[in-house]
């Protein structure tokens, strides 16, 4: 477990009260990322896919899939020739965005706590964190028994020290998820999904608390599975808190406040300046501003200048990463005369990514105009675009998607039922929220569990998308 000043620094915040999960990370008493899981389609997945149509000028296919936008394949990711109306083992190896579908790989590795099990090419790879030679040679030489096809299996360093029988019990239990799959590829008639992956908020929690760091649950539901994760590892399970406050765990904490302001244009800068932030389709662009930023004694604007950039080089980062923006990003600083100054700014952002800059983030430098350019790649979809209609993002009184108006009713019930118990009563909804309400299950079961029984719902069109209105009988 981390040392108790650890703590404070790595605190991971869970609301699981709607028909979704939001995680946040606050470091150094500010949030530093916040993920939406509204489940779906993830990462990993393995899918039995057919072939409609083999695109030679792109070098891919375009594969039909169970539950999701039809995905691309590209040819260099699959052994052998593929054709039209082909049954295929596939995994999504990058999530779908905007209009673009899921992006595919034959290529399949099956990752599991222990391990990653690869049906082909017959290498064991041992983590170099394992120096003891008597210990790599057993676990090298067990492997190569257990891997008797020309499967490949890489060990992870959390399973250094796992006894030989559970080794080969997490062996048995990915093989036999590829086994299924080549079954129902045998015998498929449909494009089905035959393998659910963890999403990438699960593998973010459960990284979280099995490095001992802490965590707390609004949401018993989620609270119960996360346990059942630590027992089930022989994991300390003291890492991991329930939510009990009257108020939600994001309003108590800050997390709200810091979703809201990561929703708009407009961020302050400490000391004075601030940024505007603009997302479209083809890039986001980034405007340092210097208003209100007033030089210090002694210093010039040039010096000024450069304060102001360096103090925006680091929200910049801080809010590319927390609100997930990907693609392009073009920022315009304030105009830094001399080299240095330039060199320092670049300096900032690179410090600033950390760890992203090993292949998530490029940087192009400064352009001719004075502008600086950097790309970040894609992970998923960005938060306001999963916030907002398609085509508002950051509009003013921009109207919330329909997904998010619901989880926002939800979770405002669960927060007023906290204050005050009722009896009998009916939820005045807006229609299409009424109508959501009517023919999702999931919603049911949730409004059941906050009302003690399923209030009915009432279509009010003088309410909006997510307003709601307790009407008590």
């Amino acid at each position: 477990m981390p040392d108790q000043g650890d703590w404070r620094d790595r605190l991971l915040l869970i609301d699981a009260v709607a028909n979704e999960r939001r995680v946040a990370l606050r470091a150094n008493d500010r949030v530093r990322r916040i993920w939406l899981d509204r489940g779906g389609p993830r990462r990993f997945d393995i899918h039995i896919g057919r072939v409609s149509r083999v695109l030679p000028e792109m070098a891919a296919a375009m594969v039909v899939l169970d539950g999701c936008a039809d995905g691309l394949l590209p040819l260099d990711r699959i052994d052998g020739p593929l054709h039209e109306g082909q049954w295929v083992i596939v995994q999504v190896s990058r999530l779908g965005f905007d209009d673009k579908g899921p992006k595919l790989t034959g290529r399949i590795a099956i990752e599991g706590g222990g391990m990653i099990f690869r049906p082909g090419s017959g290498v064991i790879d041992i983590p170099r964190k394992i120096n003891d030679p008597a210990r790599r040679s057993h676990l090298a030489g067990f492997l190569k028994s257990l891997a008797q096809q020309g499967e490949s299996l890489t060990l992870r360093s959390t399973a250094a020290e796992w006894t030989d029988d559970a080794l080969r019990g997490e062996f048995s239990r990915l093989k036999l998820i590829w086994q299924q799959a080549l079954d129902a590829q045998k015998n498929a008639d449909r494009p089905c999904r035959v393998f659910h992956a963890l999403s990438d908020v699960d593998q973010v929690v459960e990284r979280h608390i099995m490095a001992g760091y802490p965590c707390i649950v609004d949401g018993m539901a989620e609270y119960i599975r996360l346990r059942g994760v630590l027992r089930g590892n022989g994991a300390d399970e003291t890492v991991l808190g329930v939510h009990k406050g009257s108020s939600l765990l994001f309003a108590s904490e800050g997390v709200q406040a810091a979703l809201d302001e990561a929703l708009q244009v407009r961020v302050d800068l400490p000391g004075g300046g601030w940024i505007a932030i603009e997302q479209t389709t083809a890039l986001c662009a980034i405007d340092v501003n210097a208003g209100g930023a007033q030089a210090q004694t002694g210093q010039n604007a040039d010096r000024r200048n450069l304060d102001v950039n360096l103090a925006a080089a680091f929200e910049i980062v801080l809010q590319i990463i927390l609100r997930n923006i990907g693609g392009l990003v073009v920022i315009d600083p304030i105009r830094m005369p001399g080299r240095g100054a330039r060199d320092a700014f670049e300096a900032a952002l690179r410090k600033g990514f950390g760890t992203e800059m090993d292949g998530a983030v490029q940087l192009g430098g400064f352009t001719r105009l004075g502008l600086y350019e950097l790309t970040r790649q894609r992970s998923g979809a960005d938060l306001a675009s999963l916030m907002f209609d398609k085509g508002e993002s950051f509009v003013q009184n921009a109207r919330p998607g329909r997904e998010a108006a619901k989880n926002a009713v939800l979770r405002a019930i669960a927060g007023e039922l906290r204050h005050q118990p009722v009896g009998q009563c009916r939820l005045r909804l807006h229609p299409v929220m009424a109508q959501m309400f009517d023919q999702q299950k999931d919603c049911q079961r949730i409004l059941t569990g906050l009302f003690g029984g399923l209030p009915p719902r009432v279509a009010d069109t003088s309410l909006g998308l997510d307003q709601y209105v307790i009407e008590r009988v």
